[in-house]
């Protein structure tokens, strides 16, 4: 049962890190005022630190952490990220919800920073919300927000989804 569940459990952190990275990497790529973007990205889970509840079997509180690689940019550079949150779950159904943030980095050193928000629905699968909260460099003054849907692919790596509308400063 151990296993299944350290296996579950690193499916879903995937697939949250995956979505966390996306928006990173969406917001990381240069915009204009109030321009609509999508955007994909892979996650995968470098910590995992679960408690168990007990009130149910297989109800776990984690913290985690993920390392996120985005797809290319408008300027093809391929930015990284790291995403760290919470997750409140159940192992068993797969079902729960997250909240977290993603620091994502472009090749430059011009740093994103993303509030996420979402639902565990089951089968390694996620949905949610982002915003992003604030940037550095050319990234400064970001303002934007989307949605994102995330799958594992394997135990510990995501695939994610995301879009949104986003309005850099001065682009």
């Amino acid at each position: 049962m151990k296993t299944f569940t350290t296996a579950f459990s690193i499916k879903v952190l995937m697939a949250v890190s995956v979505i966390l990275f996306i928006l990173g990497i969406v917001m990381i790529d240069s915009a204009g005022a109030g321009e609509k973007f999508k955007g994909t990205a892979t996650s995968v889970r470098t910590k995992w630190h679960p408690i168990k509840v007990d009130d149910e079997e297989g109800h776990v509180i984690a913290v985690y952490e993920n390392t996120n690689v985005y797809s290319k940019n408008e300027n093809g550079e391929t930015p990284t990220g790291i995403s760290k949150g919470m997750i409140d779950m159940n192992v068993k159904t797969g079902k729960g919800t997250m909240k977290g943030y993603v620091v994502s980095t472009n090749p430059n050193g011009d740093k994103l920073f993303t509030r996420t928000e979402g639902q565990l629905i089951g089968n390694g699968q996620a949905e949610g919300t982002f915003s992003y909260v604030g940037g550095t460099g050319n990234l400064e003054g970001v303002k934007g927000s989307g949605v994102w849907k995330s799958k594992s692919i394997a135990p510990g790596i995501s695939s994610l989804e995301v879009e949104g509308e986003r309005e850099i400063p001065g682009k």
